[in-house]
């Protein structure tokens, strides 16, 4: 017989079992804390100081080695105010709503002033408030609470305030249990799946540098290329330094640079980062600033068949622009302008594994993750004659045509796993699914 169900009054939650509650997160909690609000130092051997990134489910999924560490002196200081205990959860202000870890291990860490720790009372099983935290009827409820995007900033407010629906804790109990084993198997799904993806990408690299290096006609006479990372190249190609057969131009570092203020719904492309994420600029995410603006700025004026490259953040991810006869580039990138050399086949080169290797000997000593134009202007380059740029161009096109659409159905896996269990949970922490 179907449980009966009762109108939760709440228009994002809806109906609930009769019995549940209805209550605020702030009378089923006996504790929010967070550290003082400074980045201590790094220390090389310490206790770990876990950053929104270092996050998982569970504690026990951490990779403690790889995390921040911090002095002894500052974690005792630190953890006067705060100190994660087991059963406790851990909820990232800073991140997309949602972004919790469950404290499942006794050791001593701290996590940064961007996340709050969260302890709770007992009228609330800890892992239970933990899948709540994650389902799309609290990150709704702080939605409307803060009129911000999944990226803003969670006040300790809008938390305390929320909603939460509550079972009995027996009830508490087996929401968890049944949670706990299909989200399980929902992670070891896509933890494959990406997995996959990754296989996919290395594969892609792997024909990219074979093609660059090598050529595509088969068997052939070859020899030394003289750099020990190239290694062997076709008898009759030639390698010069990419300074040599393009020219590069910063994006504006000046004064001038825009400003939040200066972009505008439409204009000229501005373009950054998120316009990197694929072998050609992605326009779907692209700023806009005025004429007057890009005309003030310097350098980097976009033309067809530039490449964008990173110098910052993602450093070394790349793309042709095939569409854009206008535009610019944050100073985080450069472009790239092919001058005696085939776009497309200057691209496929910067893809490669020669370029990567170039790009981690250019950065190794360096503390930040950045390069200079000019690191990327002395980067060895194979040169085989124009007619054969084209060929392997040609070549690859095809290739990684047939491999990206292979990473796009395994990237539409990931997203229909992510969303089913993003409905599952919410579908049982609030009881319209029965355990």
């Amino acid at each position: 017989m179907a449980r009966k169900m009762k109108d939760s009054g709440i228009e994002w939650i809806g109906e609930i079992p009769e019995g549940w509650e209805i209550t605020k997160i702030k009378h089923i909690v006996s504790s929010f804390t967070d550290t003082d609000h400074f980045m201590p130092d790094s220390a090389e051997f310490g206790i770990p100081y876990l950053m929104i990134g270092d996050l998982k489910d569970l504690s026990s999924s951490i990779d403690w080695d790889s995390s921040k560490k911090i002095s002894i002196e500052d974690y005792k200081k630190l953890s006067i105010k705060s100190r994660p205990q087991i059963g406790d959860i851990i909820f990232a202000r800073y991140a997309s709503i949602g972004t919790t870890c469950y404290i499942d291990t006794d050791r001593d860490f701290l996590v940064s002033y961007a996340c709050l720790t969260i302890h709770p009372s007992d009228l609330i099983i800890g892992k239970f408030l933990s899948y709540y935290l994650k389902s799309s009827s609290f990150a709704e409820d702080v939605l409307r609470r803060t009129n911000s995007n999944t990226q803003g900033n969670v006040g300790k407010d809008s938390l305390v305030n929320a909603t939460i629906v509550l079972p009995s804790i027996i009830e508490q109990t087996q929401i968890v249990n049944f949670l706990d084993a299909k989200c399980s198997d929902i992670n070891a799904m896509l933890s494959k799946t990406r997995s996959s993806i990754e296989e996919y990408k290395k594969l892609k690299q792997a024909v990219i540098t074979q093609a660059v290096t090598k050529g595509v006609r088969g068997e052939r006479e070859m020899k030394d290329s003289g750099v020990a990372w190239i290694g062997e190249i076709p008898k009759e190609w030639g390698r010069t330094k990419i300074k040599m057969i393009a020219s590069f131009f910063n994006g504006d570092r000046t004064s001038r640079y825009p400003q939040p203020s200066d972009f505008v719904d439409a204009g000229v492309a501005f373009l950054t980062s998120r316009n990197i994420d694929s072998d050609e600029v992605d326009l779907s995410e692209t700023k806009y600033i005025t004429d007057d603006k890009y005309k003030s700025l310097s350098d980097a004026k976009i033309q067809i068949d530039d490449i964008i490259f990173c110098l910052r953040g993602s450093v070394g991810k790349c793309a042709i622009n095939r569409t854009l006869s206008c535009g610019t580039v944050a100073s985080s990138l450069a472009t790239i302008r092919p001058k005696d050399i085939y776009p497309k086949y200057l691209l496929y080169f910067l893809l490669s594994n020669i370029a990567s290797t170039q790009t981690t000997i250019f950065m190794n000593g360096i503390c930040a993750a950045n390069l200079s134009a000019e690191n990327v202007g002395n980067y060895y380059i194979t040169l085989p004659i124009s007619a054969e740029q084209k060929e392997i161009a040609n070549y690859l096109d095809a290739k990684c045509a047939e491999i990206d659409k292979l990473i796009a159905k395994k990237e539409q896996l990931v997203k229909e796993l992510e969303s089913y269990k993003k409905s599952l949970i919410y579908e049982v922490v609030t009881g319209k699914r029965e355990v």
